[in-house]
C-alpha cells in the first residue's frame, strides 16, 4: 500500500472541508483533502442545496466564493451584502443567495489554487484509521485505482456522518437527547435516537409559455405528501426554480439497508409527484428540469465534543457568550420532521470546544456533525455556518503544526472577523 504524508488531512470536501482546507493552507501547512464525489462541494452540489440562506456570522471566505461566482456569466446575481443576517431591521427575512453548482465548484477550485490547497483527491473513499494513545496516526482510503495510507499530524473530519471520528472511537450523539442531558427546555423527557431532522430530494423546474395538458391521473391517486405541499422555491439566475419539498422522509442511518433504500426512492417519487401535482393538477406552467443527484440529509451522527452547543446557547443569544466563540448564527430552530420553525430574536455563539474530540487530541470536526445537540443542530447546520467553522478548524490546526501543540492548548479570542489564536502560555500568535 502506497503511503502519503502531509501536515493536515481533511476528510470530506463539503462546505466544512472547503473551509478547513483553505483555512489550513493559508497558514502555510501542507494540506491533503479527500472527497468521495468527483468534485468538491458536498451537499451544496450533490443534493442541489445551492442556495445560501440569510444568516449572520459568516467569514470572508464565503463572500469571496460568492463574488467569484457573480463574475461568471449565469453563475450568481444576488447582492451578497443583503444576506448577512436572517432578518432585516424591520424584522423581515432577508433574501437568499442562489447560485449554480458548476459556478460553486469553479469558485472553490480557484480559491484552492489561490490559498495553496495543492492536493485534492476526489472519488476517494475513507476506509479506516489507525489510532494510538489518543492520536490518529493514519487513515486508509480507496481511490479509483489503489488503496492509500495517509499519515498526518492533524486530521479534520468534514464528513456529514463524522465517519473518521466514529471509526477512531470518538463518542457521538444521534437523535433527540433527553431533557436531563443538556437541560434544554424543549427537549423530551426521554431520549429518542431515531428522532432526526427530515431529509428531502430537491428538484428543478423551468417556467414555460404553455401549460401541460392534464395527464388523466385522478386527484385521489396523488399521495397526501405531495398535494398542495408547502415547498421552498428560489429563482436561479437563468429563471429556473430550485424547489425544496422541505422534509419528505426520515433517514435513520441505522435502518436496514433495504428499508433505507426504499425511503430514499420514496422521497424521489414524492419530489416527482410534487412537480406533477403543480404542473398537471394545479395548472402551473412548469417543465421538470431534473432531480438532484443525491437526496439532501440534514442530520445523522454528531460528535459528543468537549462542549456541545445546545438550545440554551441559542436562547441566551449574544447576551451570553463563551470565551471561545468562533462563529455566530441566527437561523431559526427549523425542525422539518415535525414542521416546527422558531425564529430567533438575535444571533448566538458557537464554541471552539464544539469542534474538539474528547478522545483524539489531533482531531477536529468541521461538518454538520460537530458537537451540537439535536435541537440546536436544526439551526446551525447551514452551509455558510459550517464553512466558517471549517475555516476556523483548519486555521487552528495549521497553527498547531507551527507551534507543535494540540488544539486544546490554543487560546481563542473572539473577534467579529475570524478567530485570533495563540497558545495558552502566551508564546506566539496565529492572528
Amino acid at each position: 500500500m502506497r503511503r502519503l504524508t502531509c501536515d493536515i488531512c481533511v476528510v470530506g470536501g463539503g462546505s466544512g472541508g472547503i473551509g478547513a482546507a483553505v483555512g489550513a493552507a493559508r497558514t502555510g501547512a501542507d494540506v491533503l483533502l479527500i472527497e468521495r464525489d468527483s468534485c468538491p462541494g458536498g451537499t451544496v452540489v450533490s443534493a442541489w442545496v445551492h442556495n445560501w440562506e440569510p444568516v449572520c456570522g459568516t467569514s470572508e471566505l464565503c463572500r469571496r466564493l460568492y463574488e467569484r461566482m457573480r463574475l461568471m456569466p449565469g453563475g450568481a446575481d444576488a447582492d451578497y451584502s443583503q444576506s448577512l443576517s436572517r432578518l432585516n431591521v424591520e424584522g423581515i427575512r432577508n433574501p437568499p443567495l442562489p447560485f449554480e453548482p458548476w459556478a460553486f465548484v469553479r469558485s472553490v477550485e480557484a480559491e484552492f489554487a489561490e490559498s495553496g490547497v495543492r492536493r485534492v483527491l476526489c472519488d476517494t473513499v475513507f476506509c479506516g484509521c489507525r489510532v494510538h494513545s489518543g492520536r490518529i496516526e493514519s487513515i486508509v482510503v480507496q481511490t479509483p485505482f489503489e488503496m492509500l495510507e495517509i499519515e498526518a499530524d492533524f486530521f479534520l473530519d468534514s464528513t456529514g456522518d463524522i465517519v473518521l471520528a466514529r471509526a477512531a472511537g470518538c463518542s457521538f450523539l444521534k437523535g433527540a437527547e433527553s431533557a436531563s442531558e443538556f437541560r434544554e427546555p424543549s427537549a423530551p423527557n426521554h431520549a429518542d435516537p431515531t428522532d432526526l431532522n427530515a431529509a428531502n430530494w430537491c428538484y428543478r423546474v423551468r417556467p414555460v409559455e404553455s401549460g401541460a395538458a392534464f395527464c388523466g391521473k385522478r386527484l385521489s391517486e396523488y399521495p397526501s405528501e405531495c398535494v398542495n405541499r408547502s415547498k421552498f422555491c428560489v429563482t436561479m439566475p437563468n429563471g429556473d426554480l430550485l424547489v425544496n419539498p422541505c422534509g419528505t422522509t426520515l433517514l435513520d442511518p441505522e435502518l436496514e439497508a433495504e428499508e433505507y433504500a426504499d425511503r430514499v426512492r420514496s422521497a424521489r417519487e414524492i419530489a416527482y409527484l410534487c412537480w406533477h401535482w403543480d404542473a398537471f393538477a394545479g395548472g402551473k406552467k412548469l417543465q421538470l428540469a431534473g432531480f438532484a443527484p443525491r437526496i439532501g440529509i440534514r442530520e445523522t451522527y454528531r460528535l459528543a465534543a468537549v462542549y456541545v452547543t445546545n438550545e440554551n446557547d441559542v436562547i441566551a443569544g449574544l447576551d451570553f457568550q463563551h470565551d471561545d466563540v468562533i462563529a455566530t448564527c441566527d437561523h431559526p430552530l427549523d425542525d422539518h420532521a415535525h414542521g416546527r420553525c422558531r425564529e430567533l430574536t438575535q444571533g448566538y455563539g458557537i464554541s471552539f470546544r464544539s469542534l474538539l474530540s474528547r478522545e483524539c487530541g489531533n482531531l477536529l470536526v468541521a461538518s454538520r456533525g460537530f458537537g451540537v445537540s439535536h435541537i440546536a443542530a436544526s439551526s446551525c447546520r447551514l452551509s455558510r455556518t459550517i464553512m466558517t467553522l471549517g475555516e476556523v478548524a483548519g486555521r487552528a490546526a495549521g497553527i498547531c503544526v507551527k507551534r507543535r501543540c494540540l488544539p486544546c492548548d490554543l487560546k481563542i479570542s473572539s473577534e467579529p472577523s475570524l478567530l485570533k489564536v495563540s497558545l495558552r502560555n502566551g508564546k506566539g500568535s496565529g492572528g
